[in-house]
């Protein structure tokens, strides 16, 4: 078996990661499954350093997995779409959610005047010349509260990408990624480290576009 090593920087400190580190990683998590034989090294290695590095627990991603092995929405994230543009064509991605992107939600459930909006409206000195408790309750509710649960309940959520690929009735997990990431180096990431597990990977892509 073959024994990669990666190297890196994240956070200012130097990261030395072995495949055998990653198996021990993923069989911690759910052993060796017809899921996992279908999971790069380098999803897992990227589920290692979110989990490791910036506290996204590996059960998120997992879940997202779950939602696209199960057809489910049970993660409330947005149902998985395909890439239309090269060079990432015949791909497809699904969003994970981590509490670290609530923040987030929050914003784009309020929209650009919504948090001034629900201000006025709690705050209305017509309904009450004073702050009072049930009301900055009720103001922080409808700030962070609502909102997320109106995302989550319209399977709107929002994170990062799990990037994978659909070929012959089953889909191949291969990279988490970040949105702003660009798709040239997604790809080219994709392609540099994922051959290793699936050799006929690039001809599998070509044949999705």
């Amino acid at each position: 078996m073959n024994q990669r090593t990666y190297t890196g920087t994240i956070k200012g400190q130097s990261v030395r990661i072995t495949s055998g580190d990653l198996r021990r990683f993923r069989n911690a998590l759910l052993g060796h499954t017809d899921l996992t034989a279908r999971m790069s090294e380098l999803i897992w290695l990227d589920i290692y350093i979110l989990n490791i590095h910036f506290g996204v627990s590996p059960l998120d991603i997992i879940a997202a997995i779950d939602d696209v092995e199960n057809g489910s929405t049970v993660t409330g994230t947005k149902p998985p779409s395909q890439f239309k543009n090269l060079p990432l064509m015949g791909l497809w991605h699904k969003h994970f959610f981590s509490a670290h992107f609530m923040l987030t939600n929050i914003n784009l459930a309020l929209g650009n005047h919504g948090l001034e909006k629900i201000a006025a409206k709690v705050f209305d000195p017509a309904i009450s010349p004073v702050f009072t408790k049930e009301a900055i309750r009720a103001f922080a509710n409808r700030i962070a509260r609502d909102p997320f649960d109106q995302r989550a309940a319209a399977q709107k959520l929002t994170g990062e990408w799990i990037i994978y690929l659909s070929h012959a009735g089953q889909n191949y997990y291969l990279a988490c990624n970040t949105h702003d990431a660009g798709d040239q180096f997604i790809y080219d990431r994709i392609i540099q480290n994922c051959v290793h597990d699936f050799p006929d990977l690039e001809a599998w892509i070509r044949a999705q576009r």
